[in-house]
């Protein structure tokens, strides 16, 4: 780990998103207008050279995936997950790829199952997910869920207080990806209101200041890019 992150006891998750199986860089949530990733003169598209790199620097437990061709229902990236996925079977994947009805979680998992895979973590978005009522993904399922927030109007979380099934939380700032800041307000508010949550941040992160900060609001890992790509081009 780097020396001005070893003091700070949050967990760092690297965000990588999929679009035509290449690493595109995130920016305000503008999907269309991301564009493979390139840190200086170093082409970074592919994922698995991408997450390398970062290993030589970073200690990584979780890497966060999201087909955003696959959250646009476009074709998927599922193939080039899967090679991902066993290149690194000491790493758990965070895979956010448009999951919508239980039937599309069962179907990924079969697949993963028939290949000997298990190194996943399944990413349920607000933005896709067509029912609120959680139980019905299954309380034996290993679920995060991303309260994907991209107005100031997406910030409702009466669902989730009365759900017995209590999955981690991501909150994900859509707005504020590719490092444009933390809405900390609203984080602390979210917080207050679900105490019985585990919550993991993703959007705007652009310092390590910020991940101190976040830790002491009661954030346990965050999902980041625009940071460690930073430390990569250094």
């Amino acid at each position: 780990m780097i020396s001005s992150l070893k003091t700070i006891n949050i967990e760092i998750i690297l965000a990588i998103d999929l679009k035509k199986g290449k690493v595109v860089k995130a920016f305000a949530g503008f999907r269309l207008n991301y564009k493979p990733l390139k840190i200086g003169n170093f082409d970074l598209s592919d994922p698995i050279i991408l997450i390398q790199k970062t290993l030589e620097k970073f200690k990584l437990n979780k890497v966060y995936i999201a087909d955003l061709d696959a959250i646009n229902n476009l074709k998927t990236n599922n193939l080039l997950i899967f090679r991902i996925l066993k290149k690194f079977p000491e790493i758990d994947f965070l895979i956010d790829s448009g999951f919508d009805y239980p039937i599309s979680i069962n179907n990924f998992k079969q697949t993963l199952k028939k290949k000997k895979i298990s190194n996943f973590i399944i990413v349920l978005g607000t933005e896709k997910i067509k029912k609120y009522n959680l139980k019905v993904f299954g309380y034996k399922n290993r679920i995060f869920l991303s309260l994907d927030i991209l107005n100031n109007n997406d910030k409702s979380t009466g669902f989730l207080k009365k759900s017995k099934f209590k999955p981690n939380i991501i909150l994900m700032f859509l707005r504020n990806v590719g490092g444009r800041g933390i809405r900390f307000n609203e984080v602390k508010r979210i917080i207050k209101d679900l105490p019985k949550f585990k919550f993991h941040y993703a959007g705007g992160v652009r310092y390590s200041r910020d991940l101190r900060l976040l830790q002491n609001v009661g954030v346990e890992s965050v999902i980041v890019s625009t940071l460690v790509h930073k430390y990569l081009g250094s």
